[in-house]
């Protein structure tokens, strides 16, 4: 009897326990394992996930388990004892809707700073999970969900990546696809959607329907052949946020989760396929990736060098408020970003090297605090 596959999920907030709960409903011989902080969240989180999977016929194994990441030794510790095949981690100091919770006009002129100036509160769980998984002596592929287009190509310069991202450039992909789908007359599993973007261009597309000042590079294949030239692909792009729009904000996580368990499953159950990912093997940005055999290959559109794909991340990465990753790990962010988190939170950072970053996310998280209490009256 084979052994069964081994995820262990790490970090149990609403994308984790999101994903978590999918991929204990499965036939496939799976150990699904839920890590968390607190004992009643984690316990509950395992039972309902039993009982809903119990509930549709299956049955699943699932267990769960305590760490606080700041404690490297005890994460080691729990990863080393489970010996999982995948890891997913899914934590983040500030996940990225916390802030779309703020009063109106408040959410407005914090959302202009963009992404990258809240770095820090993505980066430096990543990093503890990694120094864990670095002493675990663990094997397994690591998949990370937290801003993987910039926390990657940082934590690449210590050896302490993830092996993947997941979300952001995948998100769009399948409306894109059902867009083009519905134009050509023709059904979704037809349609082949290569879509080159940075996490920037992945909020501008369901939000605007277009990339802005950041570039992003398309392809649309049906039957193995490119169509692109033949779709008026800014057409297509503008339904994003019309006929194709969706449920965003915390409920809308449900499409992050999906674009998670495009990655998760194969890597769990072993088999090929063909996914959008960001932070790939540490790249900077989101591309499409062939999962081959557990490990990845870029597969950008027709004609696309990977000189050209980088250019087009590292367009996207400025407008998310990051001006340069250096080799050395340390992040250089873009003055007019910052000068909004200065405006607003009274927060400045024009670089940030790695040994910084905690108590940069300590800082950013007092300041944050102070401006949802003083903004809420």
């Amino acid at each position: 009897m084979n052994q069964p596959r081994k995820i262990m999920v790490l970090g149990a907030g609403d994308l984790g326990r999101r994903v978590f709960h999918e991929l204990a409903h499965s036939t496939g011989e799976r150990h699904v394992q839920l890590v968390g902080r607190d004992e009643e969240v984690a316990l509950r989180a395992t039972n309902l996930t039993r009982f809903c999977a119990v509930q549709r016929g299956y049955a699943p194994t699932v267990s769960h388990a305590l760490t606080d990441l700041t404690d490297v030794a005890r994460t080691a510790e729990r990863i080393a004892a489970f010996a999982p095949d995948v890891i997913f981690l899914a934590a983040s100091y500030q996940s990225w809707w916390v802030i779309s919770t703020l009063e109106a006009s408040a959410f407005q002129r914090v959302y202009a700073a963009n992404y990258g100036p809240w770095l820090p509160m993505h980066l430096v769980p990543v990093m503890k999970a990694m120094e864990a998984v670095k002493l675990s002596g663990t094997e397994a592929v690591v998949v990370n969900a937290a801003y993987p287009d910039a926390v990657h190509p940082a934590l690449t310069a210590i050896g302490l990546s993830p092996h993947i991202g997941i979300g952001n450039v995948a998100n769009n992909v399948p409306g894109i696809t059902a867009a083009a789908a519905d134009e050509l007359g023709r059904s979704t599993a037809d349609v082949e959607v290569r879509l080159v973007a940075h996490h920037y261009v992945s909020h501008r597309l369901s939000r605007h329907g277009n990339s802005g000042p950041a570039a992003m590079g398309l392809g649309i294949r049906v039957d193995g052949r490119d169509v692109t030239a033949e779709l008026d692909t800014a057409a297509l792009l503008r339904r994003l946020p019309a006929q194709y729009r969706r449920t965003g904000g915390l409920a809308g996580q449900t499409m992050t989760a999906a674009s998670a368990l495009s990655v998760l499953e194969p890597l769990a159950d072993g088999r090929d396929a063909v996914v959008h990912a960001p932070g790939t093997d540490g790249a900077l940005g989101g591309f499409p990736v062939a999962i081959e055999s557990g490990k990845f290959r870029p597969l950008l559109p027709d004609g696309m060098t990977d000189e050209e794909a980088h250019a087009i991340n590292v367009s996207g990465q400025a407008q998310d408020g990051i001006r340069e990753i250096r080799a050395d790990g340390t992040v250089v962010f873009e003055p007019a970003s910052m000068a909004v988190m200065t405006e607003e939170l009274g927060y400045d950072c024009a670089e940030m090297k790695l040994s910084e970053a905690e108590g940069r996310a300590r800082e950013i998280s007092e300041r944050f605090a102070a401006y949802r209490a003083r903004t809420t009256g």
